[in-house]
């Protein structure tokens, strides 16, 4: 469903950035904005998003719920976006947050080991841990995916660069372990680089010394996508491993770190983010009505 429109490759910055588009859809801003609503209520990616086996009723009206404002608003819809966006410029960032986990299932095969959106959210909610734990069981990898919903694409990158680079990471490791320790298919992998049979209780120190990859995603407005294909296009950006891994070590406090990393950085482009929130509320608002809620 999900891929790379354009691949730029940064080799000495350890670091992969891309434009990700929509199979068998024109890449361009409209066109893509116009799709995301049916793949988001798609049944298969709900059930991946939430992580859900099967959807009965029960649960696929708390998932529809989660999409839209949980208490009646008398002001209209445009209104009340205007009013979320202007006052947290996180707001709805929980989108982008599922089709995270999506983009890296489709390009990668990265399965999660959590699920990304939790129902017990609302629309203006904000998290400190990570977006996304995923993991790739034939090559003991462990993924940190990071998330941004903005209304340009510079804002959004520079913001998971801050997050990476120089806020601590203390939290979204711990997160990220304890998401880890929770699914079978990940310990396996922390335990075979390990190189151990058991463990007690892994720390964050021993947890970070795996190979992990850190996963940004932006999902943001745009009018000019002409630019995405030159290979200078990303230099602005100033990420890499090195920074990564020293922000690392400030935030545990450990002098040397044997993990391997990666990054990559990746964004979706739409024609507004504003329009986007509003369809999807919209469809939402659809689905609950044929399940015979009165809205």
């Amino acid at each position: 469903m999900f891929e790379y429109q354009y691949k730029i490759p940064k080799v000495e910055l350890k670091t992969t950035f891309g434009s990700i588009g929509i199979k068998n859809i024109i890449f361009a801003p409209g066109e893509i904005e116009k799709a995301l609503p049916d793949i988001v209520f798609d049944d298969e990616n709900l059930k991946h998003m939430f992580a859900e086996d099967n959807l009965d009723t029960f649960k696929k009206r708390n998932i529809y719920r989660r999409f839209a404002p949980k208490t009646k608003t008398t002001i209209n819809l445009d209104d009340f976006i205007d009013k979320s966006m202007a006052s947290n410029v996180s707001f709805y960032s929980f989108l982008a947050e599922g089709i995270l986990g999506l983009v890296f299932r489709d390009l990668y095969d990265y399965q999660l080991a959590k699920g990304i959106i939790d129902v017990t959210d609302t629309l203006n909610d904000s998290h400190t841990g990570v977006d996304a734990c995923m993991y790739d069981i034939e090559n003991n990898i462990i993924v940190l995916g990071e998330a941004k919903f903005y209304s340009d694409l510079y804002s959004g990158i520079n913001k998971i660069i801050e997050d990476f680079t120089k806020k601590s990471i203390k939290n979204k490791l711990e997160n990220l372990q304890s998401a880890a320790e929770n699914c079978i298919e990940t310990c396996r992998i922390i335990i075979k680089n390990l190189g151990s049979d058991g463990y007690d209780e892994l720390t964050v120190d021993q947890f970070i010394n795996q190979k992990i990859i850190f996963a940004g995603f932006v999902l943001h407005s745009e009018t000019d996508i002409s630019k995405y294909s030159n290979d200078n296009f990303y230099d602005v950006y100033k990420i890499s491993t090195q920074a990564l891994t020293e922000n690392i070590k400030k935030s545990l406090n450990v002098k040397d770190i044997k993990g391997k990393f990666e990054i990559f950085m990746v964004h979706l482009p739409i024609k507004s983010k504003k329009w986007l929130i509003a369809k999807i509320i919209e469809t939402s608002r659809s689905k609950l009505y044929e399940l015979g809620d009165k809205i």
